[in-house]
């Protein structure tokens, strides 16, 4: 009895850490620095604001560009746009960011239905007047 009590531990213990490891998988991101300056993070509730293409910053706030974020993954691993921009808003917030420009959403179809997002866009720190 006491035998089976720990093979049925290991098996929940087995079963949850693959559902942790296919959560894990479900996006991927990537990161890549445009200076060798580094930034504070920003606290989680900051706001990170999200500018596309169609919506270019006036030179009424100057800024950095710093880097550049990618985060992908398919539509059938519950990866909505939504959840793309939140993601890469939170990297955002870890660089130390202010906001996301050029963002933009593209949908990759394959053979089967199957579809990739990706979402990207460089992200930005305001420069402060000295």
């Amino acid at each position: 009895m006491g035998n089976k009590v720990v093979s049925m531990k290991k098996s929940m213990l087995l079963i949850g850490l693959l559902a942790l490891g296919l959560m894990g998988c479900a996006t991927s991101t990537r990161y890549v620095n445009y200076t060798d300056q580094h930034f504070p993070p920003k606290d989680e509730f900051f706001t990170v604001n999200v500018y596309s293409q169609a919506q270019p910053l006036g030179s009424a706030n100057p800024y950095y560009v710093i880097g550049k974020v990618s985060v992908e993954g398919f539509a059938s691993s519950g990866v909505s746009p939504e959840s793309l921009s939140s993601q890469a808003k939170k990297i955002a917030r870890k660089r130390g960011a202010d906001a996301i420009i050029n963002a933009q959403t593209e949908i990759f179809h394959y053979y089967g239905g199957e579809a990739l997002l990706r979402f990207k866009g460089e992200l930005i720190v305001y420069s402060h007047p000295s």
